[in-house]
């Protein structure tokens, strides 16, 4: 890949990337006070669980780019093959996460009371530093990857992919803005 290709292609990952959390920051931030605490459904994450959950796993990306820190794989090197070609590759060329899939134990958020006024600029902020070390990354430490603990090594532009899949599916189960009622002219 050319330089002038290397550089559109990062732009076109962050244009993408910036969207998805854009996203997400939206729907989170509609949701009322009262729904913020609350599980969709039994056994379910509340939105604040969600909004914990997607932090969790930016910072868990984000430590690998900035010093390397080792993530724990999980399963046998056969069974992350079959995982990586069951799993990633939907999640890569059709932008679907699998529903049966568990959240490794790194990144399962525990019982969060923070309201969104305090987790939503801590998300944008995380995001924004994952960013900017994936820019540097990209530019200045080629052969750089990110491992994910299910299907293993992934290139920065498999990574920066997996996140915004991943980011947007999170969006999905945060609840719909309620509409506002309609307004009739009298």
């Amino acid at each position: 890949m050319g330089t002038s290709s290397k550089e559109h292609r990062l732009t076109d990952l962050l244009t993408d990337h910036a969207n998805a959390v854009r996203a997400f920051v939206e729907r989170a931030s509609a949701i009322d006070v009262n729904r913020w605490l609350r599980p969709r459904a039994e056994g379910k994450w509340t939105p604040a669980q969600e909004t914990k959950h997607v932090m969790l796993v930016y910072q868990l990306f984000l430590r690998q780019l900035i010093d390397g820190t080792p993530v724990r794989l999980r399963g046998t090197r056969v069974s992350r093959a079959i995982w990586r070609l069951i799993g990633l590759r939907p999640i890569l060329y059709l932008g679907r996460i699998p529903m049966s899939v568990d959240a490794p134990r790194e990144v399962r958020p525990e019982s969060v009371t923070s309201s969104s006024r305090e987790m939503i600029p801590e998300l944008e902020g995380i995001a924004d530093s994952f960013a900017s070390a994936f820019t540097h990354a990209w530019r200045h430490v080629p052969g750089s990857v990110m491992m994910h603990p299910l299907v293993g090594k992934m290139s920065l532009d498999q990574g920066m992919r997996f996140l915004c899949v991943h980011t947007r599916h999170h969006t999905a189960f945060l609840p719909q803005p309620s509409p506002s009622p309609a307004i009739h002219a009298s």
